[in-house]
């Protein structure tokens, strides 16, 4: 064993011997009994190369991840597993689908008339949506505008008139046919499971609301109020889809506007990123690799809590993930169609987070690498005309975000100005070295360090847990030996646009410290999961080659199911245990204040007697008030507010850190009737006071806690 170790190291490795070779008797021994045919295979080093590398990098992701032993030993481990997929990879131990490139296809003229429709209601709409408002006259214009932008350039028949008489011809004799193969039902399966890990014990992790909610929701009631802006300023400005769904949800379907409407909408929106994730891996390299890719993308807590935590974050990768998917489909098959639907996905993914204004730079370099590429040459000009359908599509579609960016360009650009330049604070050094060392600590969050943002991640921790992470360093080296091999351009594409989508966090020049930023650099989910799943997605082909059988297939999907199943246990402990308590930990308890509020105005007091007394770093008193159920109001009050309060005879109630005793004293000379309760919290460190002022000898017994 040890020579054939060290033959590895060699990169020439000595196969193993069979059972009863290695070491022959001086004696002759009697025959061994025949051995059934088809249940003994040869094993030797080439067949054990691929899943040694997967091993060695599952250890060396352990040690990174634990801080255990030497980091030069798990680097050592990494690059001996790299060497070894390079060297499987190389030798085609498993292959991947890649679909062919269509021919050169005659180009299909613009519809004139149609198009001059389409600018002219996008101008209408650049004109109605001034001062930064959605108006009822520009939606329908908005609408039209891009229905007529689809139909100028589309590539084919237009006419209704046969999907009519096909439809009338089933009104009349209507019939349904359903049929599911073992793959739909195996898809379903895992979708399933990632709305498992999107949805479940979506109320208690995480548990408590900080500052930024408490933005989000009065942006919220500023719309149910009839204030329909198109970007909202508040909180250094936002975009204003989350905002959107969450009042359609409050308006349309009844629901409280609380942290759980905030959450079920951002959940959702994670979950609606997996089918694309799906459909790209299986455009790049087939059908299980986007359904590995698919499950690694549901399960792993890094896009877990982006979806979970109610903030605009998962509302970046569900725009990417379609119009990377359709700009690899539609340029690499010639489907002009495919290429209106990523501009579409652009478009809109301008009103979803700020990270998303980085989309256009990778849907340029995907046109660019697709033009560099000699296979694509011969396409060069119906890819270029079919490109500017995609940027037609896509500026039509963030015409009234371009307008309020023209208008209110300080608003717009504030997040990114003040992170990129010297704005706000002055820059820690010269740019060029800040730049390279942000890029340097983004790119190494993976296996790592994912920063210090606690609400989004656990802090200095790898961002990857070491079976993910393992598996996307190994694929990284699958995919550019296949890109070596093939010359295929969405190879190189899905490795570039890391770095690319990491911009949004390693720009942060003059705040070093946000990077890496778990949410701005969310993008990154789309390429990295794929990549991840390129090796596990191999174990099948993987088995069939090495033992020249296709029953061993079984055996390669037993072991892609069995990393699955570690995975996933690994990624519920980081997700609804590290991650839910670190949170529960880190913020305020104002759900026990709220639930405490509404006990008292529901009982013997009212509201409008409430006063949450400020404290340094303390809870924020507008997240009490929407607990207890008035959600837009604020209970906060300044300590040397206190002694303006009217009398009025009604009972009252005062909130106050543990450590105002200078409030508690005042609260104490004023009120001798009033009663003060220290109220122990579930959370070590989260007490807080209670200073009740009775009216007329009425009595306060707080509600418990749901």
């Amino acid at each position: 064993m040890l020579d054939w170790f060290n033959s590895l190291l060699r990169l020439k490795p000595i196969p193993i011997p069979e059972p009863g070779l290695a070491a022959r008797p001086r004696t002759a021994a009697p025959a061994a009994a025949p051995v059934a045919a088809g249940l003994g295979f040869r094993i030797n080093a080439a067949q054990m190369r691929f899943p040694m590398a997967l091993i060695l990098a599952f250890l060396a992701q352990i040690g990174l991840e634990r801080r255990q032993g030497s980091v030069g030993l798990s680097i050592a481990m990494y690059l001996l597993a790299a060497g070894l997929t390079g060297w499987a990879a190389w030798a085609r131990d498993f292959e991947h689908a890649s679909p062919a490139a269509a021919e050169e296809a005659a180009l299909t003229r613009v519809r004139l008339p149609h198009l001059g429709i389409a600018l002219l209601l996008t101008a209408l709409t650049y004109l109605t949506t001034g001062d930064n408002l959605f108006r009822p006259l520009t939606i329908p214009l908005w609408v039209g505008s891009i229905v007529m932008a689809f139909a100028a350039c589309w590539e084919g028949d237009l006419g209704l008139g046969p999907a009519w008489r096909r439809l009338s011809r089933w009104a009349g004799k209507p019939r349904l046919r359903f049929e599911v193969d073992p793959w739909v039902l195996l898809w379903l399966a895992g979708f399933a499971l990632t709305a498992f890990f999107r949805f479940h014990q979506l109320e208690q992790v995480p548990y408590e609301m900080w500052s930024d909610h408490a933005e989000k929701i009065l942006d919220v009631i500023d719309i149910l109020n009839g204030q329909t802006s198109i970007f909202f300023p508040r909180n250094a400005g936002r975009e204003g889809l989350q905002f959107y769904l969450t009042a359609a949800a409050v308006k349309w379907f009844e629901a409280d506007l609380n942290f759980m409407t905030l959450k079920l909408v951002t959940a959702l929106g994670g979950l609606l990123t997996l089918p694309f994730i799906y459909l790209l891996g299986k455009e790049l390299a087939g059908r299980w690799v986007g359904w590995v890719a698919m499950l690694l993308a549901g399960i792993s807590y890094w896009p877990n809590v982006l979806s979970r935590v109610g903030m605009r974050l998962p509302f970046h990768p569900v725009f990417l993930a379609p119009a990377m998917f359709f700009l690899v489909r539609g340029l690499r098959q010639g489907r002009r169609n495919d290429l209106l639907f990523s501009g579409l996905a652009v478009g809109a993914g301008l009103y979803g987070y700020t990270a998303a204004r980085i989309t256009p730079l990778v849907i340029l370099l995907g046109l660019i690498l697709f033009l560099l590429h000699r296979t694509s040459w011969a396409r060069r000009k119906q890819a270029l005309f079919g490109f500017a359908m995609l940027v037609l599509v896509a500026l039509v579609v963030s015409t009234p975000f371009l307008h309020v960016a023209y208008e209110k360009q300080e608003d717009v650009f504030y997040r990114t100005v003040t992170r990129v330049t010297d704005a706000e604070r002055p820059l820690p050094g010269e740019p060029l070295p800040i730049f390279l060392t942000n890029m340097w600590h983004a790119l190494r969050m993976f296996a790592w360090d994912d920063g210090e943002i606690w609400v989004l991640a656990v802090p200095f921790r790898p961002m990857l847990d070491w079976v993910v992470g393992g598996l996307f360093h190994i694929g990284s080296v699958v995919l550019a030996v296949r890109y070596v091999r093939s010359r295929g351009w969405p190879d190189l594409l899905l490795l570039i646009s890391i770095p690319v989508l990491l911009l949004p966090s390693a720009l942060a020049l003059a705040f070093p410290g946000e990077n890496p930023h778990p949410s701005r650099a969310g993008g990154a989910i789309v390429p990295v999961f794929i990549i991840a799943a390129l090796p596990l997605a191999s174990f099948s082909s993987w088995a069939a080659r090495a033992f020249s059988t296709q029953r061993t297939r079984l055996l390669g999907y037993g072991m892609t199911g069995a990393v699955l199943l570690l995975a996933a246990a690994v990624n519920y402990q980081l997700t609804f245990h590290e991650y839910g308590d670190m949170v529960r930990h880190g913020a305020w308890n104002t759900s026990e204040a709220g639930a405490y509020v509404r006990g008292f105005a529901q009982s013997v007091g009212s509201y409008d007697n409430v006063y949450v007394v400020s404290y340094p770093h303390w809870m924020d008193s507008r997240l009490v008030a929407t607990i207890s159920g008035r959600p837009g109001q604020d209970f906060g009050i300044w300590a040397d507010q206190l002694g303006a309060i009217p009398e009025t005879g009604e009972a009252q109630l005062f909130l106050l850190h543990p450590d105002a005793q200078s409030e508690i004293d005042f609260l104490r000379d004023r009120y001798p009737t009033g009663t003060l309760q220290r109220n122990f919290s579930e959370t070590e460190g989260r007490d807080f006071i209670a200073f009740f002022v009775p009216a007329g000898g009425d009595e306060f017994e707080p509600e418990e806690e749901s």
